[in-house]
């Protein structure tokens, strides 16, 4: 099962590459007219750092007990790509008739914000400084990748053809139970028991086609598309989505299912549900919710002292995302639950993590008891370079594989002291606003160490003689920009990066400054380094180069280089 994950895994990614370099374009008719574009709704958190919708307020269930839906609501990073004017246009058209689609709308893939929607023409100016990956999200239809191409026209827009979607198995959900009311539904559908191979249904003899599945499948595990929602079995069965009674799902693959079901409301639902391959239209599908059950206990040290701020969450999680937390007597209340077997993780930063359970709900007057940590002291000294200057009020994180992270800040001499738990290596990571971060494995009880921070800031970076900038423009025969190329930086002398011998850092210890470079739709190019010295800038792709001496502390402008 492991392997047959990875390779659909790879083949999407292969997907993924291909569609970035592939355009469409074609021809538009008559109009076709998209559904009304829904307001996007909250996007699910997601349990790794990555690019997108990080959680906001988590909603509260119940009254000042320490118990949240941490899914519910999620607050999307802010759009620094906008720019002041349009850079780009895209034209929408259905790919069976060639219609222009209206009302479609645009959206960035990472982060799911809605930058434009296409007019009666099925054409949407598009407003970003830097090209991004959008997508086109309209219900009925595959979800197609964009990858947007700055310097398209109103009149020579670049062309997204949508492929109706005749492949899916379509389930309609209709919620019923007392007190539900209008709730919204957080629905995740785990698979049982074999999957299906995930086959392309698309004739091969259709590159279009063929290439929105594998848009289709790619996007869908997405924020971009939280409001048409679908469902990849096996390869998306943690995905909760968010429905309404009436609300449709679309099923990539047939197969058994059990669905997990939960309102903020405090209402439940478990049951099975078949997806038959003999049933590929739209099939309305009733799930019945009722009220749910709670677990309420205490938690409490080895020496029976109640533990405050430990933090449950169910294993193999839940749709809601509950998180609980103990007040000061130690006393929490999770749910709601279906009746059955449950086991909760707790955790808190002095004591070793618990798998707690099986126990079954509702149950009352629930006692776990955890175990402390073992404790030493980590120390150190943060710096500003180059002149290594103390910086204070700069933020140490102490993150141990079992256990909360541990939090400190420098003082007036950029000291810091923090309690290390645990007995592994664990990762400290520093960060100072205005400064590059530092990260670095460390043993608990560790010597004392210096940790020197680089300045963030190009500008400031040139002005302390740590880089040098290369800067000019790439341009053809005419005097014209050329967009887009690879200018790279080839020192006659290149010296290894600095290092820190006999420690282990991650980040921080030298700049990770690019060697190369692309153009900008000016033909604009900028190049930052660290390697001074003679040497050459080079056209990638040509044999075209000019000679360049990087000098630290200089910024060389109106360098100029030529096909």
């Amino acid at each position: 099962m492991r392997g047959l994950g990875l390779v659909l895994s790879l083949v999407l990614l292969l997907a993924l590459l291909t569609a970035l370099w592939l355009g469409t374009f074609g021809s538009t008719d008559d109009l076709v007219v998209a559904p009304t574009p829904q307001t996007p709704t909250a996007k699910e958190p997601k349990p790794v750092a990555e690019p997108g919708p990080r959680p906001g307020p988590a909603v509260a269930i119940g009254s000042g007990n320490g118990l949240v839906a941490s899914r519910v609501a999620v607050t999307p990073p802010p759009n620094k790509n906008l720019a002041d004017q349009p850079t780009a246009f895209v034209q929408v058209v259905d790919h069976g008739s060639g219609r222009p689609i209206a009302g479609a709308p645009l959206r960035t893939v990472l982060a799911g914000h809605d930058i434009a929607f296409t007019d009666e023409r099925g054409i949407a100016p598009i407003a970003l400084r830097e090209p991004e990956q959008l997508a086109v999200v309209v219900a009925g239809y595959l979800l197609r990748l964009v990858p947007t191409r700055l310097g398209t026209t109103e009149n020579e827009p670049q062309v997204v053809r949508l492929v109706r979607d005749e492949w899916s198995f379509r389930r309609r959900f209709e919620f019923a139970g007392a007190g539900t009311g209008s709730d919204e539904v957080f629905v995740r559908f785990r698979p049982q028991g074999q999957a299906q191979k995930p086959n392309s249904p698309v004739p091969a003899t259709d590159a279009v086609r063929t290439r929105a599945w594998s848009e289709h499948t790619m996007l869908a595990t997405r924020p971009v598309c939280a409001d048409v929602p679908v469902q990849l079995g096996t390869w998306s069965e943690d995905r909760v989505h968010r429905l309404r009674s009436g609300s449709e799902v679309r099923f990539l693959t047939p197969g058994e299912f059990q669905v997990e079901a939960a309102t903020t409301g405090g209402h439940v639902a478990t049951t099975p549900l078949r997806i038959a391959a003999e049933q590929p239209g739209l099939v309305t599908v009733r799930i019945e919710l009722r009220a749910g059950a709670y677990l309420d206990g205490r938690v409490s040290s080895a020496h029976g002292e109640p533990l405050a701020n430990t933090r449950l969450l169910q294993q193999g999680g839940d749709p809601l995302g509950l998180v609980a937390t103990t007040a000061a007597d130690g006393t929490f209340r999770f749910g709601p639950l279906p009746n059955g077997p449950v086991t909760l993780h707790v955790r808190h930063g002095d004591h070793e993590p618990l798998a707690f359970g099986p126990t079954h709900a509702p149950a009352t007057d629930v006692r776990i008891t955890l175990q402390p940590l073992p404790r030493t002291s980590l120390r150190g000294r943060v710096r500003a370079r180059p002149r290594l200057q103390p910086l204070a009020g700069a933020t140490v994180v102490w993150s141990p594989p079992a256990g909360a992270p541990v939090n400190a800040t420098t003082d007036a001499d950029g000291i810091f002291v923090l309690p290390a738990t645990g007995d592994a290596d664990a990762r400290l990571t520093v960060q100072a606003i205005g400064f590059v971060p530092w990260s670095e494995l460390l043993a608990p009880g560790a010597p004392f160490a210096e940790f020197d921070l680089w300045p963030a800031d190009t500008r400031e970076r040139t002005g302390l003689r740590l880089t040098a900038v290369l800067a000019g423009t790439v341009a053809d025969a005419t005097g014209g920009p050329v967009v887009d190329a690879t200018v790279r930086w080839q020192p006659n002398t290149p010296e290894p990066p600095a290092g820190t011998p006999g420690r282990r850092v991650l980040t921080g210890a030298s700049l990770d400054l690019p060697p190369a470079v692309r153009t900008g739709a000016d033909g604009a190019f900028s190049i930052e380094t660290t390697q001074f010295g003679p040497g050459r800038l080079v056209l990638v792709g040509t044999d075209r180069a000019i000679a360049v001496d990087a000098v630290a502390g200089q910024t060389k402008n109106d360098l100029r280089l030529q096909p």
